[in-house]
């Protein structure tokens, strides 16, 4: 987690590193003994593309099959154990988009433009504030206040309506429950009560937008009727 005092900004940071090397004859050797392109596709810049390529042409036919097939279990995990319709929402995507249903995928890009990505966002950012909230952390107060007002005016400018008027009065308990609280402890039952309040009303803003969509209603319905 990243406290950003100039911008007075707080994120959750991470990065995974697919670790490979190169024999003189060409051939390349994954140290976690799997190559795996399709990860990194959808994130690449021109410049990624030679190195893309030299992977590409050394992963094994089924690949893409056998990365439908995980992102497939990653989407029966959010719909039915640890629900969080908008991480579905990701992984649908790409399961669409490498399988050919072009209508559902270009659905779902237009979902996470606004007002589903300051949802989004506001989720992940609840987040890193109960995170920078625990016990040691050296993140200021201040900065966690800070955050949540960030959180309060980017819901105003992305909503308008009774939507937007019920999540800034949740953002705004949590904001308040943060000030209330001593530096340093853990997250109050207040704090958490209007985080979980939060979270249920991002959930279900995708459940609905994703539903509304025929074969993606079916879809779901699908894998959740397999999973029982």
């Amino acid at each position: 987690m990243v406290a950003d005092p100039a911008r007075k900004q707080l994120a959750n940071a991470s990065n995974m590193l697919d670790v490979t090397w190169e024999a003189p004859d060409g051939s390349i050797t994954p140290l976690d003994g799997y190559l795996d392109p399709y990860f990194q596709e959808v994130y690449l810049d021109a410049a990624s593309i030679p190195i893309f390529s030299k992977l590409a042409r050394q992963v094994s036919a089924d690949a893409l099959d056998d990365y439908v097939e995980q992102l497939g279990h990653e989407v029966n995990k959010y719909l039915t154990k640890d629900k969080n319709y908008g991480k579905a929402a990701k992984r649908m995507y790409n399961v669409f988009r490498l399988t050919g249903r072009y209508e559902e995928a270009a659905f779902i890009r237009e979902l996470f433009d606004e007002p589903a990505t300051v949802l989004y966002q506001v989720w992940s950012l609840i987040r890193t504030i109960e995170d920078a909230a625990q016990p040691g952390s050296t993140v200021t107060m201040e900065a966690l206040i800070t955050q949540a007002d960030h959180l309060i005016m980017a819901v105003i400018q992305a909503l308008e309506g009774d939507k937007e008027a019920e999540i800034v009065r949740l953002l705004l308990r949590l904001r308040d429950a943060i000030a209330r609280q001593e530096a340093g402890s853990v997250l109050s039952v207040p704090v958490e009560a209007a985080r979980a309040e939060v979270i249920n009303i991002v959930n279900n803003f995708f459940y609905e937008r994703l539903t509304g969509l025929p074969s993606i209603k079916m879809y779901i319905d699908t894998v959740v009727e397999h999973a029982q």
